[in-house]
């Protein structure tokens, strides 16, 4: 089920970002905005683990995202994806990661057992 979790890998916490089933950019920014509300209100250091798999990432998402990160990047320590496999999604994540800039970008995984242990090492 789409949403914000957090999820215990290797006995450290990572925020789940969890888009599958997201159909349309309400979904979209529903998880979205849970997720950022919810990384400010802790206000601390996390691991971040999205999930694209199954998943339409639309350009006005994309630009909500890019306008929602620059809310919590100091905070994120690293960052993965899992369900980035179209060559339109890989074009987004490069220009996300162009704002995030190289010591923030976010890591692209086809397995997401492999993404938390990445993640956690």
């Amino acid at each position: 089920m789409s949403g914000f979790n957090k999820i215990t890998h290797n006995g450290k916490e990572i925020v789940y970002i969890d888009y599958r089933g997201c159909k349309g950019d309400d979904a979209l920014m529903e998880v979205l905005v849970a997720a950022q509300k919810g990384i400010i209100e802790e206000n601390k250091e996390y691991l971040q683990l999205t999930d694209f798999r199954d998943t339409f990432v639309s350009q006005t998402y994309m630009k909500k995202a890019k306008e929602a990160v620059k809310d919590t990047p100091k905070l994120a320590i690293k960052r993965a994806v899992v369900g980035i496999n179209s060559p339109a999604k890989k074009m987004l994540l490069m220009a996300y990661n162009l704002i995030l800039g190289r010591d923030k970008a976010v890591k692209p995984f086809e397995d997401i057992e492999d993404a938390k242990d990445w993640l956690t090492s």
